[in-house]
C-alpha cells in the first residue's frame, strides 16, 4: 500500500469514527428528552416479607412476598432479579393481588448451586420452590428467562403444575432458542456485556438503548437495565446465557391446559414478534397481545398497560374471585 492509499485510509477510518461519536449523542440526547416510564424512580421491589427455599444441589432460593389476595408468582429474565417487577408491583398490589417475586438461582439474592442454568433446571426450581412454599391457584408470571423456566415447568413437571397453576403470563419470551440461528442471535446479545458495566460509558448505553428497548427509551431506564445487569456476576451471565441457547419446549407445549396470556413488543430485538407469536400458537388455550413499539424492557416501558392487561386476563380466574 502506498503512502498516499493509506492517508486516504486512516482518512475513511476516523470520519467514520466520527460520524459514530456524532450519532451516539445524538441518540443519548434524544433518549435524554423521551418520557420516563420510571419517572426517575431507582427499579426496586417494594419492602416485602423474605423467605429462603434450599435447594438439593446446594443452591438457596430468594423469594419475597408483599400484598393480600390471589398469588402471583414473578420469575424474571437473565441478569435481573425480583427488582424489575417493582414498576408492576404497586398496581398489581392495589388491584387486590399476593405477589411471590423470585430471584432465579444465581441472580439477586439467590445463590448459584451446582446444576446448572438450563431452562429444565430453572423449572425444577421453580417446582420445588412452589412446593416448599405450599401455595397453590397459582398465577404464574415469567418475563424473557422467566418465561422459559416457566415453559419448563409446565412441560417437565405436568401433574404439580396442573394441581398448582391456575393461569400463566408469558412476557417477551420464546418457546425455542434453536431454530433459524435464535441460539446464536441470543447468546451474542448477552455475551457481549463486558464485565466494567457503567452507566457512564456512552457506548453501553447506546448498544442498551437499541438492544433492549423499544422505539422510545428514557435514558434513566437504560442506566436502571446496565446497574441491573452490573450487579449479576459475568460467570453466571456466560453460564446461563450458552445454558438457555438449548431452551426448546415448542413441541410440548400442547400439554399446558391453563389459560395463557403471551404478550411481546413490536420492537423486541431479543425475542423477536415472530417467536412470540409461534409460542402463543403452540399453547391451546393462549391470549396474544403484540405491544407497539415495545421492546424486550416491556415490564418497564409499558408496565402500567401491562398492569391492565394481566389484570384483565385474571379477572375470574380464581376460584373465589368475584
Amino acid at each position: 500500500m502506498t503512502i498516499k492509499r493509506w492517508k486516504v485510509g486512516l482518512g475513511v477510518v476516523a470520519a467514520v469514527s466520527v460520524a459514530a461519536v456524532i450519532a451516539g449523542r445524538v441518540l443519548t440526547s434524544r433518549w435524554a428528552r423521551n418520557p420516563d416510564p420510571l419517572e426517575g424512580q431507582a427499579v426496586a421491589f417494594p419492602p416485602a416479607d423474605e423467605r429462603r427455599v434450599e435447594l438439593p444441589d446446594g443452591a438457596t432460593i430468594a423469594t419475597f412476598t408483599l400484598g393480600e389476595g390471589p398469588t402471583i408468582v414473578c420469575v424474571h429474565g437473565l441478569t435481573g432479579s425480583h427488582n424489575d417487577w417493582g414498576p408492576m408491583i404497586p398496581g398489581l398490589v392495589a388491584a387486590g393481588y399476593r405477589i411471590v417475586a423470585i430471584d432465579q438461582r444465581g441472580h439477586g439474592d439467590s445463590t448459584s448451586g451446582t446444576a446448572g442454568y438450563g431452562s429444565a433446571q430453572l423449572g425444577r426450581d421453580l417446582h420445588d420452590v412452589v412446593e416448599e412454599l405450599d401455595i397453590v391457584a397459582i398465577a404464574m408470571m415469567g418475563h424473557s428467562m422467566g418465561g422459559m423456566a416457566a415453559m419448563a415447568y409446565a412441560v417437565d413437571h405436568v401433574v404439580d403444575f396442573n394441581k398448582r397453576v391456575g393461569s400463566l403470563i408469558l412476557l417477551g419470551t420464546a418457546a425455542s432458542l434453536k431454530m433459524r440461528g435464535s441460539a446464536a442471535a441470543f447468546r451474542a446479545s448477552r455475551t457481549q456485556i463486558p464485565g466494567w458495566l457503567k452507566p457512564s460509558n456512552r457506548r453501553l448505553r447506546i448498544g442498551a438503548g437499541l438492544s433492549v428497548f423499544g422505539a422510545s427509551p428514557s435514558l434513566h431506564m437504560i442506566d436502571q437495565a446496565i446497574v441491573s445487569a452490573s450487579r449479576l456476576p459475568e460467570s453466571v451471565r456466560a453460564a446461563a446465557t450458552f445454558a438457555l441457547g438449548d431452551h426448546h419446549v415448542l413441541d410440548r407445549l400442547e400439554q399446558v391446559r391453563c389459560p395463557a396470556l403471551v404478550v411481546g413488543g413490536m420492537r423486541d430485538r431479543l425475542i423477536r414478534p415472530w417467536q412470540v407469536r409461534q409460542l402463543a400458537e403452540a399453547i391451546p388455550n393462549a391470549e396474544l397481545r403484540m405491544l407497539p413499539k415495545a421492546g424486550h424492557m416491556l415490564i418497564w416501558e409499558r408496565h402500567a398497560e401491562l398492569v391492565a392487561e394481566v389484570t384483565a386476563f385474571l379477572l375470574g380466574k380464581f376460584p373465589d374471585q368475584n
